[in-house]
């Protein structure tokens, strides 16, 4: 077994890689990093979120999620509401700049793509997003999924290493 050959390897590395041209592109013209613009996007679909709504929907744990509103707050593109209805809740939607930021951010995105997938054809696009819808699809799993093959592989038995 190569380990550069294990197809999740290989689906990170090509994660990194767009990831890592978005990321320069957004900080050279939108100053925020792409946490940050997955914010705005969840903000744009949900305008007055709550950050625990945000974090979730946007694979965030709850330190980048405050540190994301945080900076966002900063540059004026979130603002920040109290809940009229729950005092404790504390409810957020873009700003003019914030919503300027999203539209930019998506050209971005979808610009990265597009250069990523500029070899492809049409059919091996299509083909290709079938493909990982499939993967996203099988590679979820839960806490049978967990012990199942922890008994295949180990006989249930936890490694003490």
């Amino acid at each position: 077994m190569h380990f550069k050959e294990l197809a999740a390897y290989r689906v990170r590395r090509i994660a990194e890689s767009i990831l890592g041209m978005a990321e320069e592109l957004f900080a050279r013209h939108l100053g925020i990093r792409a946490l940050e613009w997955r914010v705005l996007v969840k903000l744009a679909e949900t305008p007055g979120s709550i950050s625990t709504e945000i974090g979730r929907d946007m694979l965030l744990t709850p330190v980048q999620t405050g540190r994301c509103l945080q900076r966002l707050r900063e540059a004026n593109m979130v603002v920040a509401m109290p809940d009229p209805e729950d005092g404790r809740a504390t409810r957020y939607t873009l700003t003019h700049p914030g919503r300027r930021a999203h539209e930019a951010g998506t050209r971005i995105v979808l610009e990265v793509q597009r250069y990523a997938l500029r070899d492809f054809s049409a059919v091996e696009t299509v083909a290709l997003n079938n493909l990982l819808e499939r993967l996203m699809a099988s590679s979820s799993y839960g806490e049978d999924d967990v012990e199942r093959l922890s008994a295949a592989l180990f006989a249930g038995k936890r490694d003490q290493a």
